[in-house]
């Protein structure tokens, strides 16, 4: 029998999370492989997942899909940094970070272009539709080489514009394959939820560990706000939403950390929602790889 835990007044738990809040998270020393245009190899002999990360940062707000996929099934996991941010002054800086990051994470890395993308917004798709089109003939090239069995990228309403030029340009590169070619897509969300997701992904502790390890590379943007301490209790909020899979008036999921995702299948030249609302949870019998089924 579990032994209940003893009450703990709220005004001693609001200190807690304050406190918590206020401790800064040790970024790991670590040695990074840089990050270029030059497309790592595709192992052929692993399944592999595409993340479409719209700034140096989000390979760890939006990989917990990707991550799991990695520890759990051994996937070789692939971030295309699109941009290193719109402040020229510290792309040098953050393509350091987003490397280290993704060496904690266990990720490879790419550039589409040295320096990253810029414009990547949906006012710029309008306004110059030759250069948007270099950019996703350019990023098809890349989903080509890697022939992905999971495309991750931001969903189209993320609050952010270089988010939602990122799925754009995530879309417009996907049309321009053959028609024969089909993956999963992971739609992600952070700075704006999604409306009608269809997953939710729990987060184990060792991974969420991780990840926030992986922010912690991020110094300069965690210095104007502190991504990488509030992350936790982002996911811890998602959960609530577990009305939204299960039903109104249900009990949320049984996990403590979760992320919400709207999974889809690109078919035919389109995307095509699953109509199954999943949770997929932490224990032996919650296998990653059934959403891909």
């Amino acid at each position: 029998m579990t032994q209940e835990q003893p009450e703990t007044s709220s005004q001693t738990i609001v200190a807690d999370y304050a406190r918590l809040l206020n401790t800064p998270v040790a970024a790991p020393d670590i040695d990074a492989p840089p990050f270029s245009t030059d497309l790592p190899k595709r192992d052929a002999g692993k399944k592999c997942a595409l993340l479409l990360s719209a700034h140096p940062d989000d390979e760890c707000l939006t990989g917990v899909l990707p991550l799991r996929l990695l520890r759990e099934q051994n996937w070789q996991i692939i971030n295309i940094a699109l941009t290193l941010g719109s402040n020229s002054s510290r792309r040098m800086e953050r393509k350091k970070e987003v490397e280290k990051a993704c060496a904690v994470l266990g990720f490879a890395g790419a550039l589409p272009e040295e320096n990253g993308f810029s414009d990547i917004n949906p006012a710029a798709r309008n306004a110059d539709a030759d250069a948007w089109n270099k950019k996703v003939k350019r990023l098809s090239e890349i989903i080509a080489h890697f022939r992905p069995q999971v495309i991750v990228m931001p969903h189209a309403n993320d609050g952010h514009a270089t988010h939602v030029g990122t799925y754009l340009l995530g879309m417009d590169a996907l049309a321009l394959m053959p028609q024969d070619f089909t993956c999963t897509v992971a739609l992600t969300e952070y700075w704006q939820q999604i409306a009608d997701p269809n997953t939710m992904i729990a987060v184990k502790e060792d991974d969420l560990a991780t990840l926030m390890s992986a922010l912690a590379c991020h110094a300069g943007e965690n210095a104007r706000n502190a991504y990488d301490r509030r992350f936790p209790a982002l996911l811890i909020d998602t959960v609530r939403r577990g009305e939204i899979l299960a039903g109104q008036g249900k009990a949320a999921p049984a996990i403590t950390f979760g992320q919400m995702v709207k999974l889809g299948t690109w078919l035919k030249g389109r995307f095509v929602p699953s109509a199954l609302n999943r949770v997929v949870g932490t224990s032996t019998t919650d296998s990653i790889s059934a959403l891909f089924a």
